[in-house]
């Protein structure tokens, strides 16, 4: 399998892995099936710790991207539809909360900047070796955690978001306060998951609960990429309701 880490990168290995495959699996190199090399044999290949490649894979296979056969190994899944097509209003979630009269607030647990992984830069457009501004929030309804973020941003584009004080506050009406680019469109990717051992601590549910995975990517009025986030959300609180009609 034809995939490579890089020791002198910030992100860690295990998802440098676990990107690695996704985009060979995306793009039609491994196919339904394909049996991928045993955990010791790819850490052998990449020098890197056979707990690092168990990470990865476990992490795709939650994902429904790869299977576990025992005693056999693991595959590429079979094909599925793994997607549907919803359309609606969208809002930011202090302004979903709020028109539920909810009682959103929001702590913020971290505000970097970051080198942009690749599929950050995939989702914001951006060239190899940029930065990007990662805001780690924990969202709350009624004082009670449903929704951990990890939104990122073009450092270069969006250089204040790293400085400005969040808490309790909406982000896309802050971004078209400052600088005129709230998101008007974005594509969500859906799916189920399991909480990992802290996302169970921030969302106070035990780990391996049931989450709601969402992966957004956001444009403003002139199609231009603004936000790619990574959302998990308390199953218990949180629900995706779906109108959908026939046509014709």
């Amino acid at each position: 399998m034809n995939i490579s880490v890089n020791k002198q990168s910030a992100i860690p290995y295990y998802h440098q892995v676990k990107e690695a495959v996704k985009i060979l699996i995306t793009g039609g190199d491994l196919n339904p099936g394909d049996m991928l090399p045993s955990e010791y044999r790819l850490s052998e290949q990449l020098g890197i710790s056979r707990l690092v490649v168990h990470r990865a894979y476990r992490e795709l296979v939650a994902e429904g991207l790869l299977i576990r056969r025992r005693a056999k190994g693991t595959f590429v899944a079979p094909l599925m539809k793994r997607s549907f097509t919803v359309t609606g209003p969208l809002f930011s979630m202090t302004e979903d909360l709020s028109l539920d009269a909810l009682e959103p607030s929001n702590k913020i647990l971290l505000q970097e900047v970051i080198e942009a992984s690749e599929d950050i830069r995939n989702g914001l457009k951006l060239s190899e070796g940029v930065t990007v501004i990662h805001i780690h929030n924990l969202r709350m309804a009624m004082q009670l955690p449903f929704a951990i973020e990890d939104m990122y941003f073009s450092h270069d584009r969006f250089p204040a978001m790293v400085n400005l004080d969040l808490n309790n506050r909406s982000v896309y009406i802050t971004l078209e306060k400052v600088y005129d680019a709230q998101p008007q469109e974005a594509l969500d990717l859906i799916s189920a998951g399991s909480a990992s051992i802290q996302e169970a601590r921030l969302l106070g549910i035990n780990k391996g609960a049931p989450v709601m995975r969402v992966i957004r990517t956001s444009t403003d009025r002139f199609g231009l990429p603004v936000e790619y986030s990574k959302i998990v959300f308390h199953a218990g609180r949180y629900q995706l309701v779906a109108h959908m009609q026939r046509m014709g």
